[in-house]
């Protein structure tokens, strides 16, 4: 797929741009940032090679799973849902190790701000494609009762789609707050609510499904 050459050239331009720019970083780069936006672990400066492969290397897992999945009929049928997430969440991760070499660089950038834009962007988009997303055991929402049923997984994934969506839209209103607590209490309160509604969801509606056909 066009996509997928693209991103692949993507990723090798990254890692030919981070060979270039090693030798101007400092010893030390910053590794991790707190919800606040401030460091709070550094490393060596080669951990750069690190987050410049980890794109190459999620790609090539990215492209196998399709190959070895069972169901790999799936993947004609949910090939541009597919093809965007994984190009979504490997430019994400570009971006992001860019963002750690401009900073270590002296750029001063609001990773934080980036961050939450990033991830919410994405998510946002990942969930207007979530109800293509045909059964699977890689890609999706994949509880015991979305792999048993086939209705249950379309359900799933629909009712998963606007909650991948309202989590994209506050993880991008975190992006605005100015209180740490209030960032965390959004992103991982929602999140963490979400996955648990999702799944006891998919278990109802399995039992559902179920009980119809007794």
């Amino acid at each position: 797929m066009k996509t997928n050459k693209f991103i692949l050239e993507l990723i090798i331009i990254s890692i030919i741009g981070t060979i270039f720019v090693y030798g101007y970083l400092p010893d030390t780069i910053p590794l991790h940032w707190n919800i606040q936006g401030e460091v709070d672990r550094v490393g060596g400066k080669n951990n750069v090679f690190i987050t410049a492969l980890l794109p190459l290397v999620l790609y090539m897992l990215m492209m196998l799973f399709p190959k070895i999945d069972p169901k790999k009929k799936s993947y004609e049928k949910h090939k541009k849902a597919y093809s965007i997430t994984v190009g979504l969440i490997l430019v994400f991760l570009i971006v992001i190790h860019w963002v750690t070499i401009l900073v270590s660089l002296g750029l001063n950038l609001d990773v934080s701000t980036v961050v939450s834009m990033g991830i919410g962007v994405m998510f946002i988009v990942i969930g207007n494609f979530m109800s293509q997303i045909r059964q699977n055991y890689f890609f999706g929402i994949r509880t015991p009762w979305t792999l048993a049923n086939e209705n249950v997984w379309k359900k799933t994934h629909r009712v998963g789609g606007y909650g991948f969506i309202a989590i994209g839209a506050a993880f991008i209103l975190s992006a605005f707050l100015k209180s740490s607590m209030l960032k965390f209490i959004i992103i991982v309160g929602g999140t963490i609510g979400f996955t648990l509604y999702i799944f006891i969801y998919s278990y109802f509606v399995f039992k559902k499904e179920t009980e119809s056909k007794q």
